[in-house]
């Protein structure tokens, strides 16, 4: 499998689209969305992190014409789920620059489309509750989600 990214400049002008709300719709996507998040967690705490994703989303959400209602736009489940599970990759892996920490992370089974589901119900997940507060796992209870 192949780097995501060439260059840790690429990872940082990825970011700071984001954050400024400049980054084309189209270049939001999963993997942006967990580069940034894993971004964040190696420059801030937990804490810091989180609250950037979360504000950042709903912001971006707007700017690029987007909505966060009960059914589309920002996910607090998904977001808490995924924060942790890099959080906790970080604390795994400390194996050097940010390079080489967002391309294996990218690569690893972490980072799939549906490792939420591995603990989640599809129900459960995709709920308005799941969407508006964070909701305990389903399936399988996950100890990283719990620090």
């Amino acid at each position: 499998m192949t780097d995501h990214f060439k260059t840790e400049q690429e990872i940082e002008a990825l970011v700071n689209g984001f954050l400024q709300q400049t980054l084309p719709i189209k270049e939001w996507t999963h993997e942006a969305h967990l580069t940034t998040a894993l971004f964040l967690l190696n420059k801030y705490t937990l804490e810091e992190a989180t609250c950037m994703m979360r504000s950042g989303i709903i912001t971006y959400n707007k700017s690029t014409g987007g909505e966060n209602t009960p059914t589309k736009g920002y996910h607090e489940t998904l977001t808490i789920f995924w924060i942790k599970t890099i959080s906790d990759y970080l604390r795994q892996n400390n194996e050097g620059n940010l390079l080489l920490l967002c391309n294996n992370f990218l690569k690893s089974e972490y980072a799939s489309r549906d490792y939420a589901l591995k603990f989640y119900t599809r129900e459960l997940l995709f709920s308005t509750k799941a969407r508006a507060f964070c909701v305990e796992p389903d399936i399988e209870k996950a100890d990283w989600l719990a620090k």
